[in-house]
């Protein structure tokens, strides 16, 4: 039987110890500014993560006037659709929609599953310009790397459930570029 091993969280750079909260998958170290992220294949429980912060949030004042950043994977996807309806069609809307690579913003802070689909819908429909900015505070990231492409799919299957035709199945693919973690406003 093997045991369990207890590893500590510390940076994998300097050491430091990092504050976890439940269900937190990802830090950044707030002594040399690493990132790392839970790993399970590694010895030490964590690999590094690349963290990009956008230019719209503000960094924290001692007098907690601003809002903690919000962490999405990012990645742009290329969709293929394959619908068939009941009745009305919305094909050709649709496969214009999806024939250019979209950029998904995946939420990975702790939220509902339809507030996931909410925001990820918005977002593909009117990404975000980003701009890379300054480290500032952001909300834990829960969302792990490996659930990126089926909450990506269900942001797909909203999109569709979303047309006025009466869809009877709709069939996708989904050739998804590695996900990039950023901190938004």
């Amino acid at each position: 039987m093997t045991l369990p091993m207890l590893l500590p969280l510390q940076c994998p750079k300097c050491q430091t110890p990092f504050l976890a909260e439940p269900d937190e998958i990802a830090w950044l170290c707030s002594t040399c500014g690493q990132a790392a992220q839970l790993d399970e294949k590694q010895l030490s429980g964590l690999s590094p993560l690349e963290i990009h912060f956008d230019t719209g949030i503000q960094p924290s004042r001692s007098s907690g006037g601003s809002q903690p950043g919000r962490p999405f994977w990012v990645a742009q996807g290329k969709v293929t659709v394959q619908r068939e309806t009941y009745s009305g069609n919305e094909n050709r809307q649709a496969q214009e929609f999806w024939q250019i690579p979209r950029t998904f913003f995946i939420p990975a802070y702790t939220c509902t599953l339809d507030q996931l689909i909410s925001e990820g819908m918005r977002y593909l429909r009117q990404p975000v310009s980003m701009m890379q900015g300054s480290p500032a505070p952001f909300l834990p990231v829960t969302l792990s790397l490996e659930d990126v492409r089926p909450m990506a799919e269900f942001i797909i299957m909203g999109i569709e459930a979303e047309r006025r035709d009466m869809v009877k199945s709709v069939g996708v693919q989904l050739n998804l570029a590695p996900p990039i973690l950023w901190i938004l406003p």
